[in-house]
């Protein structure tokens, strides 16, 4: 089973390429494996840790579990094993999970990001329990924590990672997006089991405030080019902290994902858009065909779509820029 030691560097999580004309809901076999294997490739190549398939951004609720382990049992073959791959299998019920969890297993995935049972607002006592009840599951299966505040109703406390690295044993990572106001106290009682991931945008955050114990981080914007975020975590685990701040300044240097009014709070509107925004983005930087948006998640602003058009093509010639560096 895949260990917390084995995840280093960028886990790429992207919009998963859906066929022309498959992003209706009568759609049962949308992926398009062709893309997503070529995608794959370039992905390893370019240097990234692992790819994540089928969380938010690669619109998981949006997909059949035949289309889901039909993808990662593609993105599995092209790997080889040079990486970890990792398969979304969150669900409204634990029955459900526990099902995709096994398929995904059984195409050969190293992990599977599990957000909570997105039904009732869960209490301490049975987040710590579903994690403790997959663990028992599905026992040849690690578990990513997709932790995730704006979508799963918790902050994911100190105490949730205390609680969870003494019961669930699979679980050896998380996807951190719950801020890092307190994740040195989360390092301090849990990563001697589990791997805490950063965001790209708050990697370099991490890093000034408790150093190389920043091993890994997840990037979404990699479907629009990884170059620029596996430069970045390449400089933070070798502690080169001015190479780490140029990069992180190039990326600040694009600008806000989206361009929000006045008063408007990023948290509660990017949810509204997270996997269209995303895919939008990452078609116009034009490092793969990721093709249109699944229903329902198919609307978006006129004016987002022109900003975040302009914002991928940036993007796009940000990763050109470090993928230059890397070859010299």
């Amino acid at each position: 089973m895949l260990t917390k030691d084995e995840i280093r560097g960028v886990i790429a999580l992207p919009p998963t390429p859906c066929k022309e004309g498959a992003g209706g809901w009568d759609a049962v076999d949308s992926v398009n494996l062709e893309e997503a294997a070529r995608l794959a490739e370039n992905l390893i190549q370019a240097g990234v840790g692992g790819i994540g398939g089928c969380g938010t951004t690669g619109e998981c609720a949006a997909l059949l579990a035949d289309e889901k382990r039909e993808y990662i049992a593609t993105l599995v073959e092209v790997a080889r094993k040079r990486v970890p791959i990792i398969g979304g299998a969150t669900c409204l019920g634990i029955k459900e999970t526990v099902l995709q969890m096994k398929g995904l297993r059984d195409v050969g995935a190293d992990a599977a990001l599990i957000g909570l049972p997105l039904w009732q607002t869960p209490t301490m006592e049975a987040m710590i329990e579903f994690y403790a009840d997959l663990a028992e599951a599905v026992p040849d299966l690690a578990v990513m924590v997709y932790a995730n505040s704006m979508f799963f109703k918790s902050n994911f406390p100190t105490e949730f990672w205390a609680c969870v690295s003494k019961r669930a044993k699979t679980t050896i990572t998380c996807k951190v997006s719950y801020g890092i106001d307190h994740i040195k106290e989360d390092m301090d009682v849990a990563d001697h089991q589990i791997i805490f991931m950063l965001p790209e945008s708050g990697a370099f955050a991490a890093y000034e405030k408790v150093g190389t114990r920043v091993k890994a981080c997840w990037a979404t914007p990699a479907g629009s080019g990884p170059e620029p975020v596996v430069a970045l975590m390449d400089a933070i685990l070798r502690d080169d902290h001015a190479a780490a701040k140029a990069v992180q300044d190039d990326i600040d240097a694009l600008g806000p994902l989206l361009p929000l009014p006045p008063g408007v709070d990023f948290r509660q509107e990017f949810p509204k858009y997270n996997a269209q925004v995303q895919k939008c983005a990452a078609n116009a930087a034009g490092y793969a065909n990721f093709g249109p948006y699944r229903a329902p998640y198919r609307d978006l602003p006129d004016n987002y779509r022109t900003h975040l058009e302009s914002y991928g093509k940036r993007r796009g010639e940000l990763a050109k820029k470090y993928s230059r560096v890397a070859a010299g």
